[in-house]
């Protein structure tokens, strides 16, 4: 049994039982409790234990009624077209002299209306929204139950019963939900149960149910491209997002144009070709949409033109020793921000310095194929573009032999392989021919040397310009066995008697180095000999050799 509803059964039990305790007939109600829809009608059956056949029972309301059967022990009355709320009906029976009066609430309900959940929209994840249930006209609201689902999971339940009031109430419950990347795509419903059980039905309805849509975009997008870019120059710029969910919708605008964009694989990044035709400050901007969020990301491209410079040299093919003059410039409307410079090789002919820039060169033989460049610079994002113009020389010359390109004088060796050596100066680039007592040589390749490779060489060096000769002297340095070995055994000779005189008078002195020593060492013994004594005792103190006559 419902809350709202066991009391006042409890109630009407009460007074029956009073009634029993107290007289000699009882009254029993059927139901005990009524119920009835609003509008409708309902039959109460009043019984009794009376044994007064004249005894006689009714029911007083305000609603209009009809006396379906009355017995003595039985009265059955049906009440029309019920339309109160709260409204109390009085039972009263007649028995003999004795009159028993017994009351109760009618219960009112209402049929449930649609129940309405209220549109929810695309959530953002990790916040919190209000899940909104509405049903109109419910009574009576003390026996209302209100469940919100999302899936398989119960968000919340409400109940009414400390609500006051029997008439028709409109519901609303609400529920806060922190939205989850899981709950997309999940359904959300809210049920409704009005139970009036034991002593009328029990009613349900639900709403129809939502599909969440969930979204997350917790950052700006990320838009990379560069800040300076020259007319008509192509570049691929980028627009990206981070953890964002679910895939991004990116569009990209430049110049007030939208750009065809291709998005990646994880759908994280949008790529495009960015360009224009005409010089100015423009805006690029990347709006990305997730869900219902939409963040934008802008930046200023400067769109620059950057003429090429112009050189102009007096003449490209130069005499040795003459003077080149030119100009470097740029084109009318240039930017007052660029620069020239001009450099010949590595050079510098002009410094950096607006436009127009004239210098002037003197040719030397070995500028041929030098390089003339006009360099044009312009500062752009922090750092410097650079456009060149170059020219080569090309100076024509006579064919020149000189003692670095083609010694005069070259020593050779026998039985080795030497280089006759010799190249030309001269543009064009000289034909060399080198030849000897008539006989052609070639230059610059080595050959075996014999002794007949000594002698002079005549070298003729020519182009369309005029010629230049020379003469050339090698020296082959060699060794005659025929003469040698006479030298070797007269040398060997002399080293040999040389080593021999060497060797006695060694020798020789060292003999009387011997003597010497051996006279002075007698002389001592003399002054060291007694009077008188015998030479025999003075002998034995000697030479044996030397004592002998």
């Amino acid at each position: 049994m419902r809350p709202a509803v066991l009391p006042l059964a409890l109630c009407v039990l009460g007074a029956v039982a009073a009634g029993r305790l107290g007289a000699s007939f009882e009254l029993l109600l059927d139901p005990v409790v009524p119920v009835v829809e609003f509008g409708g009608s309902i039959q109460l059956k009043l019984k009794t234990t009376c044994r007064d056949p004249q005894g006689k029972g009714n029911v007083e309301t305000s609603f209009r009624k009809k006396l379906l059967n009355s017995t003595p022990t039985e009265t059955v009355v049906e009440l029309l077209n019920i339309t109160e709320w709260g409204s109390t009906i009085i039972y009263f029976y007649n028995c003999g002299r004795e009159r028993k009066t017994v009351s109760t609430k009618l219960v009112v309900y209402n049929a449930l209306q649609p129940v309405v959940l209220e549109p929810l929209g695309e959530l953002e994840v990790g916040k919190s929204h209000e899940v909104t249930c509405r049903v109109d006209d419910v009574a009576p609201i003390q026996n209302l139950t209100v469940t919100l689902t999302l899936g398989n999971e119960t968000l919340g339940t409400k109940t009414f019963e400390t609500d006051k009031g029997d008439a028709p109430v409109k519901v609303r419950v609400t529920q806060l939900v922190t939205a989850q990347r899981w709950h997309h795509g999940q359904s959300i419903t809210c049920h409704t149960v009005l139970d009036l059980a034991p002593y009328g039905p029990r009613l349900q309805n639900s709403s129809k149910p939502q599909t969440l849509a969930v979204y997350e975009f917790p950052e700006d997008p990320r838009l990379e491209s560069p800040t300076h870019l020259e007319v008509n120059e192509m570049v691929n710029i980028s627009c990206g997002v981070g953890r964002v969910f679910p895939a991004p919708r990116f569009q990209l605008v430049f110049a007030n144009q939208s750009l065809a964009a291709s998005v990646s694989h994880d759908g994280h990044q949008a790529t495009a070709v960015l360009g224009h035709n005409q010089p100015g400050v423009f805006t690029l901007g990347c709006t990305v949409k997730v869900g219902p969020k939409e963040r934008r990301k802008e930046a200023l491209v400067s769109i620059y033109r950057f003429p090429g410079p112009w050189l102009n040299i007096s003449s490209a093919t130069p005499a040795a020793g003459t003077t080149v003059t030119g100009v470097c410039s740029l084109p009318a409307g240039h930017s007052a921000e660029l620069q020239l410079q001009v450099q010949a090789g590595h050079h510098v002919l002009a410094g950096w310095a607006p436009s127009p820039l004239t210098f002037n060169l003197t040719v030397h033989e070995s500028y041929d194929g030098m390089k003339v460049t006009c360099y044009a610079r312009m500062p752009v994002g922090g750092k410097s573009q650079n456009k060149s113009r170059t020219i080569q020389l090309s100076v024509p010359a006579k064919p020149r032999l000189d003692d670095q390109s083609c010694p005069p004088r070259q020593n050779w060796t026998e039985g080795q392989e030497e280089t006759l050596r010799c190249w030309a100066w001269g543009n064009p680039r000289p034909r060399l021919v080198c030849s000897k007592a008539g006989e052609a040589f070639p230059v610059n390749v080595p050959r075996p040397v014999t002794r007949a490779s000594a002698g002079t060489y005549h070298c003729l060096a020519s182009n369309p310009l005029g010629a230049a000769e020379r003469n050339i002297t090698v020296w082959v340095q060699y060794h005659d066995p025929e003469v040698l070995l006479p030298v070797l055994l007269a040398l060997a000779l002399v080293v040999a008697l040389v080593a021999g005189g060497v060797t006695y008078s060694i020798y020789y002195r060292k003999k009387k180095v011997r003597q010497y020593r051996l006279q002075q060492k007698q002389q001592e013994m003399k002054r060291l000999r007694p009077p008188g004594g015998s030479e025999k005792t003075a002998a034995t103190n000697g030479s044996a050799r030397d004592a002998q006559p």
